[in-house]
This record gives structure tokens, sequence and C-alpha cells, in this order.
């Protein structure tokens, strides 16, 4: 949830009182970013009416059941699950060097707007971890507080330790571990990712068309045959699944880049880029839709929705962040949610209206 922030000198030049505006922003990081957090939602989804993460593993069993089941169950495990909370954590490592090398670069000390903002996130994932189970943002921000000393090493040291992280994690066997451990592995990824120039639109449209095809030739077969697996040896399928997640992740990113670098879809670009510049918002909207949508659901049925009804939760709340982002925009600078953790973090009422 990083392309932002920068600013003048502040107090004990800790922290500077003003965020980068609109013109400093990289489109494309925002598109991808939008991309990443709709994907997210279809995981989510199935998880919004659960207790913790003892019950997700009945959840998936679950959703089987019912003609929708089968084929909801293909799409997850093969194309989004784990993917696009990789390409999520990417963009948050890539977003911890765009903001501390804007800052460095005027001369200034990035220290203080780091680990305040990022204590901040922490605040607001404790928060909303009371709500559900699910929450990433107190990982990240606690991840996040490791990263700052990192952010000099070069792109090929932070690629092999982020995978090296990740390949501990997809072998821990514990669901939680795993759960805490992916994310910083990925952070690491896509800090080395940016120092490359892939995920902040820096290569050309041919360069993005072949990594996308190499990365996807690797990654799905990978979680193909974790599809084959998850029925007789789900721990196996788990397994092979997160082998290729940061192929499908890579996939992802350099897919979205290539569109971006192309110029196609320009109107789905910009409403993805606004869904994508509310992130922090639309992140906290999904868990608000999703637990209200599920339980209300669970409540009329007198029984746990299917994937169908799950599928159709999804769509609805897609097309609300969709329909009200690119507005909102129009009228106010940032997401609610993004203006407050703004505010907080440079000690100032940051202006609301655009």
């Amino acid at each position: 949830m990083a392309s932002e922030t920068s600013g003048e000198p502040g107090e004990a030049g800790l922290i500077p009182p003003a965020p980068v505006g609109r013109v400093e922003r990289i489109v494309a990081i925002d598109v991808l970013r939008g991309f990443a957090l709709l994907g997210i939602l279809v995981a989510n989804i199935t998880l919004f009416d659960l207790d913790g993460f003892d019950a997700v593993e009945q959840s998936f069993d679950d959703l089987v059941i019912g003609s929708a089941g089968a084929p909801f169950m293909v799409v997850l495990l093969i194309f989004v699950l784990n993917k696009m909370m990789a390409v999520f954590s990417m963009l948050f490592g890539a977003g911890v060097l765009l903001v501390t090398e804007r800052i460095e670069a005027r001369g200034e000390s990035a220290f203080g707007v780091h680990y305040v903002r990022n204590v901040l996130l922490a605040g607001i994932g404790l928060a909303h971890s009371a709500l559900w189970f699910g929450d990433v943002l107190l990982i990240y921000g606690l991840s996040a507080l490791f990263l700052y000393p990192l952010r000099r090493l070069a792109a090929r040291t932070l690629l092999v330790a982020g995978t090296a992280v990740w390949l501990f994690a997809a072998c821990v066997g514990d669901p939680v571990a795993e759960y805490v451990v992916r994310a910083p592995a990925m952070m690491l990824v896509g800090m080395g990712l940016y120092r490359l120039g892939v995920i902040n639109a820096g290569r050309d449209a041919a360069w993005y068309r072949m990594a996308t095809r190499r990365s996807f030739a690797i990654g799905l077969p990978l979680c193909s045959v974790a599809w084959v697996f998850v029925e007789d040896q789900e721990d196996l399928a788990l397994l092979v699944n997160n082998l290729g997640v940061p192929f499908m992740a890579l996939g992802y990113v350099c897919l979205v880049m290539w569109v971006c670098a192309e110029g196609r879809l320009p109107r789905v670009q910009a409403r993805l880029a606004a869904v994508g510049q509310m992130a922090l918002t639309n992140y906290l909207m999904q868990t608000v839709l999703g637990m209200l949508s599920i339980g209300a659901l669970n409540h009329l049925r007198g029984e746990r929705v299917t994937a169908f009804w799950m599928m159709l939760a999804t769509f609805t709340i897609w097309a609300t962040q969709l329909a009200w982002s690119a507005p909102w925009l129009r009228v106010f600078r940032f997401g609610p949610a993004e203006w407050a953790w703004r505010s907080a973090t440079y000690r100032k009422v940051q202006r609301f209206r655009a």
C-alpha cells in the first residue's frame, strides 16, 4: 500500500510534513495494487465467516459442495491462493524503497517517516485483527520495521534472501507460521524487483511480455499439479502450490505492467488505479462488506453459504469498489483511511479535498 509519501524537512529533521503529490505517483503501481487487492478478496471471501486458522481446512472442504464448488476451488488454488497476497507484499516492499528514496533524494532522513507510518499501520492492523483473524496489516507494519536497514542491499541479494525465506515458509507446515513469514519474504522480493525496475514500470513492453510468458510457463504447471493432489494429499498440494507462487506472482506483476506499457484498456486501468490508490480504505471495506454479506447469507440460509454465493458476494464488492473509488478521488485527495493515516504520520491534518 505504498507509492506515496515525501515532503519537506520537519521538526528535528525526522518527519516531513507533507506526502508526495499526485503528479509523483507511478500510476502503473496503483493499477497493479488495485488488481491485487481485488484478487485478494477471492481468497478472503472464503474466510470472513470463520473464527480462526483452525477452521480454514474444513472451510475448503465445504466449498467443494455444490455445482460451483469445484470450479471455484480450481480458480482459487491455481490462480489466487497466496498469489495475490504475494503481489501485494511485493508492492509493499517496493513501496518501502520508493518512499525512503524520494525522501533521501532531498538530503533528508527517511527514518522518522518510515518507522512512524509503519507503527501506525501495525496499530491499524491490530484493531482490524480484532474484527477478523485474517488481517495482514499488523504483519506488514511489523515486518516493515526490519526492512529499513536492508534497503541498500543489492537487487540480487534481496531476491535470493526473499526466495529463501519463502521456501523456508513453504516447508514449515504450520499455517500460522507460514502466514507470518511469507509476507516479509515477498517484501524482500518486491524490493529486489524495484531495484531492477520491474515492479515500477521501468522496463519496456517487449520485456514485460517475455517475462510474463516465462513466469507463467513455470508457475502454472506447478500450481496445476497442486490441484491434482489437493483431494488426497492436501499438505503436498499446498507445498507444490507455494513453490509456484513466486512465479505466478511475478507473472501477474509483469502482465499488468505489460498492459500498462502498451496503454491497453485505459478505462479499466483508471478504475483499478483508483482502487489501488485507496488500497487501505478498500482493504478495510472488503472486510466489513464481506463479513456483513456472508454473515447475512449464512443467517438467511440457516447454513454456511456455498461457493456460488461467495462468488456473487465477491463480484458485488468488486463492482462497488470499482464504481466508487474513481468518483471519490475526483472530490478528495485520499481515501478516508489514507487521510487519517497520513495525517497521523506527519502530525498535521492533511488537506482532504482535491
